[in-house]
């Protein structure tokens, strides 16, 4: 009968499916932690004895570089077995570490970083043994010439027991790809639920040429409460699956250990880490990079830039070889068909966040609005005071004594206008009420624009930039607000586009025309166009400038030239805003 011939460079091959030298590490943490199974008490979530992993990296280039994993765990109970056995696995049935997954790859990942590996284990009750292997014995013809030499004691092994694994001669695109720092983030992500257990540590050593030149970071659990939001949560102990083709078979199966839904969406804090899937406390991916799984909200639920956590499958469903999948059988699909149908209530948990956090940041963009308006306002009543003052002919738009005035969001004043005589509060009457922005900001300063040296005196002024908060004993002037209700209809049952209620300027966002002209993201997320911007500006303008022209006695009634000024206050306002277009509103705050 004929026999089935293999040749050893397979094993070489399955190695490249490690394209990231990271990955390759933490397969020998993951085995490490696997050594320490029987230590581990899940009820309390802790070990029975403190473990501690050890990842050090040495060397500063690839030809002298290596790479250590080291822990405490329980060690190897059968040196041998683990070197020889590839596609046998039976670390399920017997528990036994060291050899990879169900897949039963073993230790031989390191071949696709390095060309050498040295692995030294030691039980309680046994002496410490030492091997060395290199890719070079893959590349006989047949399996039978793949020889490995006998494990030779090692007396000077520092722990009771555990393990210790030294990758060196690394290829120097690999060693590249060798960053601390990534490989702490890698842990962090890949092993989430794992590294909240009691007791566990997993360290990373970067050692440079003094033995006191270290660099140690210890790997923690993320912390989901960091983050305001609300928490979507599922525990599902059965699960629904469906079997057979043609005489399909529908039946509940009980799980040994909860399928737990974890899902936090944080309010208006973007961060970089999408929801995962989890098996048997290890990550196989981001949720939305499940080619298997069709979902139909993938954009703006499993990819939503405020969305987080994490779905624990427990030992439910199997990962691909590659171990970035999941297998297309009955269970895998139970599952996916389970999540389609809490979509719904995940994408209506979503958006009420949204709603929450998007009022915030319209507040934020009010504050960007007062805050331009007060700027505009001392300039406008500055400019507006200097055409009445006799026998000059002063253009303040470029400052009072020749200096630029700065309008930008959040510049100062720089111009030095105003009178000797007794101030006011008005915009040239001694008691008339101001015209800037509160919230709080205080009034424009004005008075007497006569007497000698008018131009020279610094004005008091009552503008904070900082806080909007007003000068003692000042009138608030207008207060910009975009409010979410029913916008009110005038005289003639049209909809107002925004209203002056006292010294409040209200603009309603729920107006056909605003709408219009705010442009949402694919994940729903409001953003500020240009046409927006203008529109503001010419609302804000409206009732600013009215309040402002009726306030002054000396004005005629409405002419071309209020108009011409009208205008060119909203070209103004648009220019001072022209660094929020094309912003998300949640972009404000940072």
């Amino acid at each position: 009968m004929p026999k089935l011939h293999i040749s050893p460079k397979i094993i070489k091959s399955i190695a490249t499916l490690y394209n990231d030298a990271n990955r390759i590490f933490m397969e020998y943490i993951d085995n490490s932690l696997d050594s320490a199974t029987e230590l581990f008490d899940e009820e309390k979530n802790r070990y029975s004895r403190p473990i501690e992993i050890t990842v050090t990296i040495e060397g500063g280039n690839y030809k002298s570089g290596k790479v250590i994993i080291s822990d405490n765990c329980l060690g190897i109970t059968n040196f041998t077995k683990i070197v020889e056995s590839v596609g046998y696995s039976d670390k399920i049935e017997k528990a036994q570490p060291w050899i990879n997954g169900q897949f039963g790859y073993g230790i031989y990942s390191f071949m696709a970083a390095s060309q050498k590996l040295e692995i030294t284990s030691k039980t309680k009750d046994a002496d410490a043994l030492y091997m060395p292997i290199e890719s070079h014995q893959f590349d006989a013809k047949k399996i039978d010439d793949v020889l490995f030499p006998e494990p030779k004691q090692y007396k000077k092994f520092e722990h009771e027991s555990g393990t210790k694994i030294v990758l060196s001669h690394f290829d120097k695109d690999s060693w590249k790809q060798v960053d601390i720092i990534e490989l702490k983030n890698e842990i962090e992500k890949h092993f989430e639920l794992l590294l909240s257990r009691k007791n566990l540590a997993v360290k990373l050593v970067h050692s440079g040429s003094s033995v006191l030149d270290k660099d140690v970071f210890v790997c923690k659990p993320f912390d989901y409460d960091q983050y305001e939001g609300a928490v979507y949560e599922v525990h599902r102990k059965e699960m629904r699956v469906v079997s057979g083709r043609k005489h399909k078979k529908i039946k509940n199966i009980p799980l040994k250990k909860p399928i737990h839904i974890f899902l936090k969406i944080t309010k208006g804090k973007e961060i970089n880490k999408r929801p995962v899937f989890i098996c048997k406390g290890r990550r196989i991916g981001e949720i939305k990079d499940i080619k298997s799984f069709k979902s139909k909200h993938k954009s703006d639920i499993w990819d939503h830039p405020n969305v987080t956590g994490y779905i624990d499958l427990s030992d439910f469903l199997g990962p691909t070889i590659a171990r970035n999948d999941f297998k297309n059988n009955d269970h895998s699909r139970a599952l996916f068909s389970f999540l389609l149908e809490l979509e719904p209530e995940i994408l209506d948990v979503i958006k009420d966040v949204n709603k929450k956090s998007e009022e915030r940041h319209y507040q934020e963009l009010e504050d960007k609005l007062n805050q331009a308006l007060s700027h505009l306002a001392r300039v406008d009543a500055m400019n507006f005071r200097t055409d009445y003052l006799s026998g000059s002919s002063l253009n303040l738009e470029k400052g009072g004594t020749g200096q630029s005035i700065d309008t930008g969001l959040g510049g100062k004043d720089r111009g030095n206008m105003i009178g000797q005589g007794h101030q006011g509060d008005g915009l040239g009457e001694n008691e008339g009420e101001g015209l800037g922005t509160s919230g709080h900001v205080g009034d424009i300063p004005g008075g007497d624009l006569g007497g000698e040296g008018a131009i020279n005196k610094e004005p008091e002024n009552p503008f904070e930039d900082t806080g909007f908060k007003g000068g003692e004993k000042k009138k608030a002037g207008f207060n910009i607000r975009i409010v979410d209700t029913e916008p009110p209809v005038d005289s003639a049952d049209k909809l107002l586009r925004s209203t002056l209620a006292g010294s409040e300027i209200r603009i309603f966002k729920q107006h056909p025309d605003f709408q219009e002209r705010v442009d949402m993201s694919r994940r729903g997320e409001t953003r500020i166009t240009q046409r927006l911007i203008t529109y503001l500006a010419g609302e804000i303008t409206v009732h600013y400038k009215d309040k402002f022209h009726t306030k002054q006695k000396e004005q005629p009634e409405y002419n071309k030239a209020m108009f011409t000024d009208l205008v060119g206050f909203v070209y103004q306002f648009e220019a001072m805003l022209k660094d929020l277009s094309g912003k998300n509103l949640s972009d404000l705050g940072n």
